[in-house]
């Protein structure tokens, strides 16, 4: 089902002069840098914060598409830890950041910014070198050692940063510390012409075309420029210049001319993402309909997926027609079936719509969002046992994924199973870093259950983490 869950904000409390003993430990000058396991704690806790305080962007098949794209580039890539997070803005603005702990984040609005799906991964190449490099965690080291300025109050500024604009993450730290805050969350020019060798390098050794690179940065810099005062958010810690866009475009020349061609799913989710945020659902489709006759579109069938999903609600037949004719096209494209169950249930075929979905999960359990629709059908239909089957096993895979957690606990809730729905409760506010509501649900939780219950041993180790986290903040 279409979603955007609202992840209420929260007050971000992080003091900018943190202990020294509620910090990792950078060691001494000539330990150069952080540890792995330093970073995968501090881009957990990171995550949490940023998810307690926006809206993100919560469309499976777009989620998926994005996670499967950075796995393909991952192989070329020397990042250590390459087990991912991944978060989506709820944003139409052009940004992108990568986190210590191999977080990988994008605003919805790099679909709509990027011409096709080489200047989309051109984006995501170039911040997978950036944690490849540990950019981030060096200029961490470098700042601990330089200045008084915390790990907290650089990773406090870069959340507000990638969600806001970067003048009000300096603005916040404006007030406590009389320094140069822009220089602290922009990576070095040094640091940019690494990660554009290092990214172009991998994008060619996963078959996506180096030049689409240098194109996305000038599209980036016309944009600054029509913006003026108000570039995109990306350039705010990304600085950007013409001289490397042309030493950039110099680098892909050296690599030979050969023929790319885009994956399917990244047009459809383009499509998603710009229906999403189109000023109506009435004005995407009067768009739509007048791109397919008039021949003005660049992909028909992208159009013409667009078309069906901006349909849904107001003309599921149609959207149905439109749909069956794509899957009778593209019948191994697992995300046309799910939209194709949807558009089912939509036209009032429920049984339909379930088999189809899980026929996909059959083939493949792990598909993302193939279950949560299933799920959220279960739920609509009444079927509640089993739609907790489904998200209990998808949990087992996608711990780390809030939304998960937020359906389990609606669920188990009409499904009566209260004691799990606390504990589904605390794992969706630690995920969103809600600390006290953790603690609040794990304790209600644990007086319900049955005290040699299996459940009741997981709720008290999540309490110990989580006083661990409330009293000892990892930054």
């Amino acid at each position: 089902m279409q979603r955007s869950i609202f992840f209420a904000a929260i007050l971000f409390s992080l003091s900018v002069q943190a202990n020294e003993s509620e910090l990792p430990s950078f060691g001494n000058a000539s330990s150069t840098i952080i540890s792995i396991e330093q970073e995968r704690e501090l881009g957990t806790a990171w995550l949490s914060a940023l998810r307690g305080q926006v809206r993100t962007y919560e469309q499976p098949s777009v989620e998926e598409y994005l996670e499967q794209l950075v796995y393909s580039l991952a192989p070329n890539s020397t990042v250590a830890d390459k087990s991912f997070r991944f978060v989506i803005l709820n944003s139409p603005e052009l940004n992108a950041f990568a986190v210590p702990g191999s977080v990988i984040g994008i605003n919805a609005g790099l679909f709509l910014h990027a011409a096709n799906e080489q200047e989309f991964a051109s984006v995501l190449a170039h911040e997978l070198a950036h944690l490849s490099q540990r950019h981030y965690a060096r200029r961490l080291q470098k700042q601990e050692l330089s200045t008084p300025l915390t790990l907290a109050g650089i990773l406090a500024s870069a959340v507000i940063a990638a969600t806001t604009g970067a003048e009000a993450g300096i603005a916040t730290l404006a007030s406590t510390q009389a320094m140069s805050v822009e220089k602290a969350l922009s990576y070095s020019r040094s640091n940019e012409e690494e990660a554009d060798r290092i990214g172009i390098e991998t994008m060619y050794k996963s078959n996506f075309d180096p030049r689409a690179m240098p194109r996305m940065f000038e599209t980036m810099l016309k944009n600054a420029r029509l913006q003026g005062s108000s570039p995109p958010e990306y350039l705010s810690t990304h600085p950007l210049s013409e001289n490397r866009v042309a030493d950039t475009k110099n680098r892909a020349e050296q690599y030979p001319i050969k023929q790319y061609r885009d994956n399917f799913q990244f047009h459809i989710s383009k499509a998603i993402v710009a229906t999403d945020f189109a000023e109506s659902k009435e004005s995407a489709i009067k768009y739509y309909r007048s791109t397919i006759e008039k021949g003005q579109h660049k992909n028909v069938d992208a159009t013409r997926f667009a078309l069906a999903y901006a349909l849904f609600d107001s003309k599921p037949k149609e959207s149905l027609e439109i749909l069956t004719k794509l899957h009778a096209k593209y019948p191994a494209l697992p995300v046309i079936s799910i939209f194709l169950a949807e558009a089912e249930y939509f036209s009032g075929n429920a049984e339909a719509s379930i088999a189809r979905l899980k026929t996909l999960l059959e083939f493949n359990p792990n598909n993302y969002s193939a279950a949560i629709l299933l799920a959220e059908i279960y739920e609509q239909e009444q079927r509640y046992s089993e739609a907790e089957t489904l998200l209990i096993a998808q949990s087992r895979t996608r711990a780390d994924n809030p939304v998960i957690w937020y359906l389990l606990a609606e669920i188990h809730g009409q499904a009566g199973n209260i004691v799990a729905l606390h504990r589904a409760r605390a794992e969706f506010f630690l995920l969103t870093g809600r600390l006290n509501q953790a603690i609040e649900q794990l304790q209600i939780g644990i007086k319900k259950a049955k005290p040699e219950s299996r459940l009741a041993s997981i709720m008290k180790r999540q309490l110990d983490y989580a006083y661990q986290l409330k009293d000892n903040p990892p930054f």
